[in-house]
């Protein structure tokens, strides 16, 4: 009786991990799209964008796995129970080196329609997808047979798309201070321009004129007539009339006193 009761147990045990298994495997039916645009579909036993948990999700990880982003300078863990897609960036981290890749950002849609996007919180950076009975894709940046096309891009599971998604957060645009209006100035008084004059002509100096010279009058000599007694009579003739004129004239001798 003891044995039976045991063996139910142990029975009991082995069908309850097997379902749980069966569970497990179920809620990660879904498609892992490649870089390289590469699709595998089935049961995502691995699908992981790094090295240590938190990088990826998965039936052979610890609680099939999760994804611990930086948002805003604070790590978030999504679980993989909560996750409908997940979308990883690729981009060169020095766009002379082609094997540099990186990630740029990884944006969570939850089941529940809102969106978690931020940078991976782990260092090495590679990529790993193990899909049902599909052979195993690795790709490590800079390592031995590395191709960018087999970087993990998207991760979508089955059932899980919820029917509204919520639009990526976005951070809104410092505010524009509005623009300062300089104070109103007063236009200077216009001055209107200075008239010069019409240039006077400098007046005209005549000609020098040479003088006309007016020949002298010649006067005839006077004559001077003695009449005695002291008495002279002087005829002097005009020079303007040509008329003989005289003139008398009484000189007396007196004594010096």
């Amino acid at each position: 009786m003891r044995r039976t009761y045991v063996f139910v147990v142990v029975l009991g045990l082995i069908l309850l991990a097997l379902s749980a298994a069966c569970a497990q495997e179920a809620a990660l039916q879904g498609t892992v799209t490649l870089r390289g645009g590469k699709t595998l579909q089935g049961e995502i036993k691995v699908a992981q964008v790094g090295v240590v948990q938190g990088s990826g999700i998965g039936t052979l990880l610890p609680n099939l796995g999760s994804f611990k982003l930086k948002v805003e300078e604070e790590v978030q863990e999504i679980k993989a129970a909560e996750m409908a897609v997940v979308e990883i960036t690729w981009g060169l981290q020095n766009p002379q080196d082609p094997q540099s890749w990186e990630i740029k950002t990884i944006s969570v849609v939850k089941r529940d329609g809102t969106r978690v996007a931020g940078q991976p919180s782990w260092g090495l950076q590679a990529s790993s997808a193990v899909v049902g009975d599909l052979p195993a894709l690795y790709a490590f940046p800079k390592g031995e047979g590395f191709s960018a096309d087999n970087l993990v891009s998207k991760i979508e599971i089955a059932g899980a798309m919820p029917s509204v998604i919520a639009p990526p957060a976005t951070t809104p645009p410092p505010a524009t201070p509005p623009a300062e209006t300089p104070p109103a100035t007063t236009p200077p008084a216009e001055t209107p321009p200075a008239t010069v004059p019409p240039a006077t002509p400098p007046a005209e100096t005549p000609p020098a004129t040479t003088p006309v010279e007016t020949p002298p009058v010649e006067t005839p000599p006077a004559e001077v007539v003695s009449l005695g007694g002291g008495a002279y009579e002087i005829i002097v003739t005009a020079p303007e009339s040509g008329e003989k004129i005289k003139i008398r004239i009484q000189i007396d001798v007196l004594p010096a006193e």
